[in-house]
């Protein structure tokens, strides 16, 4: 069982989303799920993300862009 889920919702974040991942995943402490909800991006935020090959990173994107507290919730019950 996992430590802990981290929740990301992103919304066309590929300006920060590479710097947000390998800190992330650079940190010291390894036992955690990231939960990257993408609400919806229309820029390159996916294919940054699908870069990194990491089986903690699980990606789940909104059918449209439903708003941070949605995507917050939509993480919440995946978690």
């Amino acid at each position: 069982m996992l430590k802990i889920s981290i929740i990301l919702p992103v919304y066309n974040a590929e300006k920060y989303i590479s710097q947000t991942l390998d800190s992330i995943i650079n940190q010291s402490f390894s036992d955690y799920e990231l939960i990257i909800i993408d609400d919806g991006s229309t820029d390159d935020s996916f294919k940054i993300i699908n870069n990194y090959k990491d089986d903690r990173i699980k990606y789940y994107k909104n059918v449209k862009n439903s708003g941070i507290v949605f995507s917050l919730n939509r993480g919440l019950e995946i978690a």
